[in-house]
C-alpha cells in the first residue's frame, strides 16, 4: 500500500498542472502567431516572383513579334479584324491561334488562374493590361505590360483597389527595356493604394 501511494506522489510530482499546460498552449500559439505572417510573406514573395516572371517572358514574345513587325509592338488589327484598341484578350486569342504564343500559363498571374487550354482562353485568364502605340524604339523605361487594373495614370503614378489581382499590395511591370519588376505602393491602406511606374503613360491602355 505504501509504494502505491509513493508511485502516486511521485505521478503527481512529475505531472503538468493545469497553470503549466495553459502556459505551454499559450507559448505554442504566441509561436504560432509570430510565424504565421513570415510564412505569409514569403508565399507573396513567390507568387511575386512568378508575376514576374511571366511578364518578363511575355514581353520578350512582344519585342520579339515587333522587331517582326517593324519594330511595332502588336496590336489586334495586326492579326483580326478587329479596332486596334478592342481588348488585349483578342490580341492574345490571336497570338495563340497564330501559333505565336504556345502557352496560356503566362498570361494567369497571382488571383488570375490559367486558361485550362488555348481554346477556353478569356479575359479571366490574362493578368495584364497593355500599352498600346510602343515601338522597340520607345523610352526603355516605359511600361509595356503591368498588372490589370489601373486604366489611366497621373504623374506616373497607377492607382490600386481592393478588387485588383494584387489588391493594393502592388502590381508587376514590363517595360520596354526588357526588364519586369514588382513596385510596392507607396502608400498602402486595405481598400487602395497607388503606384509610381516612373513615366507618365499617354498612350492607350487596353485591359482584357
Amino acid at each position: 500500500m505504501r509504494k502505491i501511494i509513493r508511485g502516486l506522489k511521485k505521478l503527481k510530482a512529475n505531472s503538468f498542472t493545469l497553470v503549466e499546460l495553459l502556459v505551454v498552449i499559450s507559448i505554442i500559439g504566441l509561436l504560432a502567431g509570430l510565424a504565421v505572417p513570415a510564412i505569409q510573406g514569403g508565399l507573396d514573395k513567390a507568387k511575386q516572383g512568378v508575376d514576374v516572371s511571366n511578364a518578363r517572358q511575355l514581353g520578350i514574345i512582344f519585342f520579339s513579334e515587333a522587331n517582326d513587325n517593324n519594330g511595332l509592338y502588336r496590336v489586334n488589327s495586326d492579326l483580326t479584324n478587329t479596332s486596334p484598341a478592342a481588348s488585349f484578350t483578342l490580341l492574345c486569342q490571336a497570338l495563340v491561334s497564330n501559333g505565336i504564343l504556345s502557352t496560356t500559363k503566362i498570361l494567369a498571374g497571382n488571383g488570375v488562374p490559367p486558361a485550362v487550354n488555348t481554346n477556353s482562353l478569356g479575359a479571366g485568364n490574362i493578368a495584364w493590361a497593355y500599352v498600346v502605340g510602343l515601338d522597340t524604339s520607345s523610352d526603355g523605361q516605359m511600361p509595356l505590360l503591368f498588372t490589370k487594373g489601373p486604366t489611366t495614370m497621373s504623374g506616373g503614378t497607377a492607382a490600386l483597389q481592393a478588387s485588383y489581382p494584387w489588391k493594393t499590395k502592388g502590381m508587376v511591370v514590363y517595360r520596354v527595356g526588357n526588364f519586369a519588376e514588382f513596385l510596392k505602393p507607396s502608400n498602402y491602406s486595405s481598400t487602395a493604394g497607388t503606384v509610381n511606374i516612373g513615366v507618365n503613360v499617354s498612350n492607350q491602355i487596353i485591359q482584357p
